[in-house]
């Protein structure tokens, strides 16, 4: 994914939109939205701001652990 120039999050592969937004200038924004929105959020959070420095490695998801459900059966957006 491109640099957006915020932070989003992903709901079946696809950018969720809460309340309005595709992206938030803060995860805690972002959080805070989908908290409201009755999803629970995973802890992978897209940061899309730009960065003169270069990427480190990315986390490993297994399927199997993003696939399980919240507790209270929320949806889970990573």
């Amino acid at each position: 994914m491109g640099k957006l120039g915020g932070f989003a999050a992903l709901l079946d592969g696809r950018m969720l939109e809460l309340e309005g937004c595709f992206l938030w200038p803060s995860a805690t924004a972002l959080s805070g939205a989908a908290r409201r929105a009755g999803i629970a959020l995973s802890d992978l959070i897209l940061d899309t701001r730009s960065t003169t420095e270069p990427a480190g490695p990315a986390a490993a998801v297994s399927a199997q652990s993003a696939a399980r459900l919240r507790p209270g059966g929320l949806p889970l957006a990573a």
